[in-house]
């Protein structure tokens, strides 16, 4: 296995080890000068400084890219060795991986070389080589991987020199990685921390894991501020309810449409960390969670963060319109309340004035303009006293509290009172109403809301004394297929119906 003259690799697959400064540099010189097409060099941060160190070797590479042959390099780019790598990105394609150990060389996919040590500027004493197809074909798929894994060379000088951060996008699939991450970036917070829950659940795993009492123990330590959109459901309310009293630390619901399927972690506006859901049902998040993609890219944070105040300031829109429909529905309560006290004495004391008419005044023949007068105070009072009947339904029914009275009634003496009411307006516009029933139905009662049937009545009367011209007809009669009472209010082109049951 071992050699003290560099090999004939030519005779056959063979694998060894080269001794000795002078054999190593002698192997390698020989070993370059029969590249034909690619040699692909992979190194820690010492190697650009090795191979320049040895004038032969440095020969042989700068002798490769005047021949045209293509070269890749992979090695760790520092402060200490940045000098070096701009000297070998003048031949070769030079590419930044972190943390590479050890070295190697793939020349034309046929030999592999191999360092056994590699220190600064000290030269190599010993080589490991191969041209067995099979080590090779490995280390070249190795090769292959680093290399589209690492950051082109200039990227990564620039944020040496320029002394700034270098940016990243990775995938991440190990769930305990992930929440590593997670709870590393949560403690180093010092500014700002945005969160969206895509749950109740995934909340409610967060606590249990304690990562909310982290978030607490932040906002105590850094004075940092907290955003949190959850959708706040029952199991989780009074965990809500205790951070809400904590300052720094606010926190809102998502609608159901607003819900997303990841968790997004935002933290200091500078990294952001996207959890994918899989199973909601998992008690624990190592089996809850899938995939994840953790970044600083500028664009990529922002973008969330962007996400983030979007959907912040939706729910507040939401809390907002909530609170305004209250308070417009209290008002409508209450100003509805109020209309009915003035309403009821002005209705009561004009119908006793429509019925005395002792009191008008007949020596001056104005019986029936007075009359007349009353009669529209009368009508109009009920209307408005219709009107508000309907609000105050209106906000009992979005209020869930409205309740039937329901009591048997006949139902054709309650239209027909209701008509009689109705005439005098209808005439005032030369309309005419008529109605029918079977003398069947004088006898037929039915068991509902006499008011709120009289409601339905009145918006048929008032619809079709609005929109016609002429004659209205109004019948009643029984439906033989459900055994229900039909009302019926037409007026020529347009038929206005209504339903209740026997």
């Amino acid at each position: 296995m071992s050699e003290v003259d560099p090999p004939d690799t030519n005779s056959g697959e063979r694998t060894g080890i080269i001794y000795g400064t002078e054999n190593v540099i002698k192997f390698s010189t020989q070993g370059l000068s029969t590249v034909e097409k690619r040699v692909d060099v992979c190194g820690d941060y010492s190697m650009p400084s090795v191979i320049l160190a040895s004038e032969p070797v440095r020969k042989g590479y700068f002798e490769l890219n005047r021949r045209g042959v293509r070269i890749r390099w992979i090695t760790d780019i520092t402060k200490e060795n940045a000098s070096s790598c701009k000297e070998i990105m003048k031949i070769a394609e030079l590419r930044h991986l972190d943390g590479v150990k050890g070295g190697f060389v793939v020349a034309d996919e046929k030999v592999y070389v191999a360092t056994a040590i590699l220190q600064m500027k000290k030269p190599v004493t010993q080589l490991i080589y191969s041209n067995v197809k099979a080590i090779v074909e490995q280390q070249q798929y190795m090769f292959n991987t680093l290399w589209d894994k690492a950051i082109p060379s200039k990227q990564r000088i620039r944020e040496i020199e320029e002394e700034v951060e270098r940016e990243f996008i990775e995938t991440i699939r190990d769930p305990y990685e992930i929440l590593d991450i997670g709870y590393k970036l949560i403690k180093a917070a010092k500014d700002e921390i945005l969160i969206i829950f895509h749950t109740a659940n995934a909340f409610l795993r967060q606590h249990k894991a304690g990562r909310i009492d982290l978030l607490v123990a932040n906002v105590d330590r850094y004075r940092i501020r907290v955003k949190i959109l959850v959708p706040i459901e029952n199991k989780i309310r009074e965990s809500v309810e205790r951070l809400e009293k904590i300052n720094g630390i606010q926190v809102r619901n998502i609608e159901p449409t607003m819900q997303t399927r990841v968790t997004i972690l935002v933290v200091d506006r500078k990294y952001s960390l996207v959890v994918e859901l899989m199973d909601d049902s998992k008690e624990n998040s190592e089996e809850a969670i899938g995939l994840a993609t953790y970044s600083n890219s500028r664009s990529t944070v922002s973008s969330y963060a962007s996400i983030f105040e979007t959907l912040w300031r939706q729910s507040e829109l939401r809390e907002e319109l909530f609170i305004r429909s209250m308070a417009q529905k209290d008002f409508i309560k209450i100003a509805a309340h109020e209309l009915r006290n003035p309403i009821q004495p002005i209705l009561g004391l004009s119908e006793v004035l429509l019925q005395a008419e002792s009191i008008f005044d007949s020596s001056k023949n104005n019986l029936p303009i007075q009359k007349e007068m009353v009669e529209i105070i009368v009508r109009n009072a009920r209307r408005l006293q219709r009107l508000t009947e309907d609000i105050l339904d209106i906000t009992r029914i979005e209020g869930k509290t409205l309740k039937l009275n329901k009591h048997n009634f006949i139902l054709v003496r309650t239209i027909r009172g209701m008509i009689k009411d109705y005439t005098s307006e209808a005439s005032n516009k030369n309309i005419n109403i008529s109605f029918s029933a079977s003398k069947e139905l004088d006898s037929v009662s039915i068991l509902a809301d006499e008011e709120r049937i009289k409601q339905v009545i009145s918006n048929l009367l008032d619809n079709a004394i609005k929109f016609t011209e002429g004659a209205i007809f109004v019948t009643v009669e029984i439906s033989p297929k459900n055994n229900q009472v039909l009302v019926n209010s037409s007026t020529g082109g347009n038929i206005y119906k209504a339903y209740t049951d026997k």
